[in-house]
């Protein structure tokens, strides 16, 4: 009897997206959805789904549990704006069909979750209403867009092209040459010297320059990404006019569709890989981008991009002028978790002292603009009755991924401990001289960017002795937010999740007591290094106050 060959999991997932293009057949996705549970077909609920923005729901063991019945549904937000209208519809169909959840992603998405297979299309029917799409969302294409939020209010900055970044949005998103790519393809305009959308980790970053010969125009980074790997995007030596921004990002998504290499795992498969492992520099990334396109680029030199060093913080909080004279307001919103309630406070803030828009922030974040001088403590006063803070501190700075409460691979639960954590620390630190930043990632795969936090922490499977295993913690130090954007490093620690809160609290009041002359966590771990982290882990209150006391000299 002949052997039958097992399908591997990638070579499944490759068969199952190539054979049909996910966009083009909604219908018969919903069709299966109308059935409810079980209805759908399994290649369609187990691939095809995702290229509408539509995953599985874990059921709420992660990694170590199984599926359920109900869905995350990720809404495609080009650039993180909304009118208040779209917002109020969200916040309505997140009441009638996801039983209040809405969650705002570090890729300024919105998440619901609890979405019943056969509400499917009339969450779809909501959401076109108001000119909203889930497309796109997930599955190996173009996400979301990401934008700086305030760079055609900010008085200082370069004006963002909003029209060129829709125009991106609509030249990638849904075109069927370019469904299927290896993996997700990330591109982010990045308009604001402070980089607040991290071009650095994306797959293309889209930078305002001036060329002295050629004028405004952009340069490009590319092949960033984090999970288990950190690759920091890489400049390319070209300079891009506005004209040639579109054309040349479908080259880019062309060359990466194109590289068979790039399909082989899907661990292995986002476009940094190409200069991680098969030997591209940017030089050779430039010609072949050139040979499609089919001419030379203008050099990027003698031009140099903002390098993002010099501002205190990329989360754009609090209160700022606008170009106009008016004063635009970036508020935190804890974890990014919002609920038709909130969101209905934050539509009344917007129309009664702002524009009408709302902008989510690449750190779950958002911001109302168009706020007159007059009325901005009338302004604050409303916002603080709404739950949100202008200040820079644990609510804002404390990121979180989905955690293991809906998603399918994570190992730990991160929204909840991330709340409780941030509530500990701002009760304990009123006044540290520079509030870290904290994200919890549920997985190596890193959606809360825990690599390039101050304080990263990415779940494990925990050792608890004779209990088993239970939801844990493993701890990173040093990355930075501000100025250059750097990766953090393990420091061997691994918590269980009720050792998280107490152990940071150590940390920080550590911090606190051994920092110098006000500097901030990134700056007080490159001076100090990261020896005393055994001391913090083990020593003693004694052992501790005298390193503390050795390290806060100048």
């Amino acid at each position: 009897m002949e052997n039958k060959i097992a399908e591997s999991k990638v070579a499944r997932h490759e068969r199952i997206k190539g054979s049909a293009n996910p966009w083009e057949i909604l219908a018969e996705i919903l069709e299966g959805a109308d059935r409810g549970p079980g209805g759908m077909a399994r290649e369609d609920l187990d691939v095809r789904t995702r290229w509408w923005g539509v995953y599985p729901q874990g059921d709420g063991l992660g990694v170590r549990g199984g599926g359920s019945d109900f869905f995350m549904v990720r809404i495609r937000i080009p650039g993180g704006r909304l009118t208040t209208s779209q917002l109020s519809a969200i916040g309505e169909l997140s009441r009638r069909y996801a039983r209040g959840t809405a969650d705002i992603t570090v890729r300024q998405n919105i998440q619901l979750h609890w979405v019943r297979p056969q509400d499917l299309r009339p969450l779809f029917e909501g959401l076109f209403a108001v000119g909203l799409t889930t497309q796109g969302a997930c599955g190996d294409d173009t996400r979301n867009i990401t934008s700086c939020p305030v760079s055609d209010l900010a008085s200082e900055e370069r004006s963002m092209d909003r029209s060129l970044l829709l125009e991106i949005n609509a030249a990638l998103n849904g075109n069927p040459l370019f469904y299927n790519l290896p993996r997700k393809f990330k591109i982010t305009f990045a308009g604001c010297p402070c980089g607040c959308t991290y071009p650095e980790i994306n797959d293309v970053g889209i930078l305002p320059v001036t060329h002295p010969d050629h004028g405004p125009g952009y340069a490009m980074r590319v092949g960033g990404g984090l999970a288990t790997r950190p690759h920091l995007s890489l400049l390319l030596p070209r300079f891009f006019s506005p004209e040639e921004v579109v054309p040349s990002l479908l080259a880019i998504a062309t060359l990466f569709r194109d590289r068979d290499e790039l399909r082989q795992s899907r661990e292995r498969a986002r476009l940094k890989f190409l200069f991680l492992e098969h030997g591209w520099t940017v030089s050779s990334f430039a010609a072949e981008l050139e040979r499609l396109l089919g001419h030379a680029l203008p050099e990027l030199a003698p031009v140099v991009p903002e390098s993002f060093i010099g501002r205190s913080g990329r989360d754009h909080l609090g209160l700022h002028p606008q170009r106009d004279g008016r004063l635009f307001a970036g508020l935190s919103v804890a974890q990014g978790v919002l609920d038709p309630d909130r969101i209905a406070r934050i539509v009344t803030l917007s129309e009664t002292f702002g524009t009408g828009e709302i902008r989510l922030t690449p750190q779950q974040n958002l911001v109302i603009s168009g706020i007159s001088k007059e009325r901005s403590e009338e302004f604050s006063s409303g916002a603080r009755e709404a739950g949100l803070s202008l200040a820079p501190g644990f609510d804002a700075r404390t990121v979180s991924c989905t955690g293991k409460t809906f998603c399918r691979l994570a190992l730990a639960e991160t929204k909840e401990l991330g709340a409780r954590l941030s509530e500990t620390l701002k009760a304990r630190f009123p006044s540290l001289p520079s509030v870290p930043y904290i994200h919890l990632s549920g997985c190596p795969n890193d959606c809360g960017q825990m690599r390039i936090a101050d304080i990263g922490l990415t779940g494990i499977q925990g050792k608890n002795g004779d209990h088993g295993t239970e939801d844990g913690f493993e701890l990173l130090l040093g990355g930075s937010m501000t100025g250059a954007l750097s990766v953090n490093r393990r420091t061997g620690v691994k918590l269980l999740k009720d050792q998280v809160a107490p152990f940071l609290t150590r940390l920080l009041a550590f911090y606190e007591s051994a920092c110098h002359n006000g500097e901030d966590f990134r700056s007080f771990v490159e001076r100090t290094g990261l020896d005393w982290i055994a001391v913090l882990d083990k020593g003693t209150p004694e052992e501790l106050d005298l390193l503390a006391e050795s390290l806060s000299g100048p």
